[in-house]
């Protein structure tokens, strides 16, 4: 893929990191001793930054559909039917992410990846 490959009993942790987004991408990045595993540490940070992202495009959809829906109904609906394929494509990638980790491959969502690494640095 676009990682390195690392084998050993730190993947199942790594693929845990994206179970409740950033509730436990925060609790994996600070409990020892995967704190120290720079592989969880990366998953870890990664699922922070995936659910800041998710969160922000939900928070963008239901202001857009709140607003359209007091002009057009037909509008609201339509906004409301791609709100639904996009929130499907997110829980897939949300998947591929956690099976990713899980098979030890360090998997970065390509622009995301890059503003983390500005935001929290990995040696933090």
């Amino acid at each position: 893929m676009n990682g390195d490959t690392v084998r050993g009993p730190s993947q199942p942790i790594a693929a845990l990191t994206y179970l409740l987004g950033f509730v436990t991408g925060i609790v994996f990045l600070y409990l020892e001793p995967y704190s120290q595993d720079e592989f969880v540490r990366f998953h870890a940070r990664q699922s922070i930054g995936f659910s800041v992202v998710v969160i922000a495009v939900q928070v963008v959809f239901a202001v857009f559909i709140g607003i359209i829906h007091a002009v057009s109904y037909s509008l609201a609906g339509l906004l409301g039917g791609i709100e639904f394929l996009i929130n499907l494509a997110l829980a897939i990638f949300w998947l591929f992410l956690m099976y990713q980790a899980y098979i030890g491959e360090r998997y970065r969502i390509p622009q995301l990846a890059d503003v983390i690494d500005q935001v929290a640095p990995p040696n933090l």
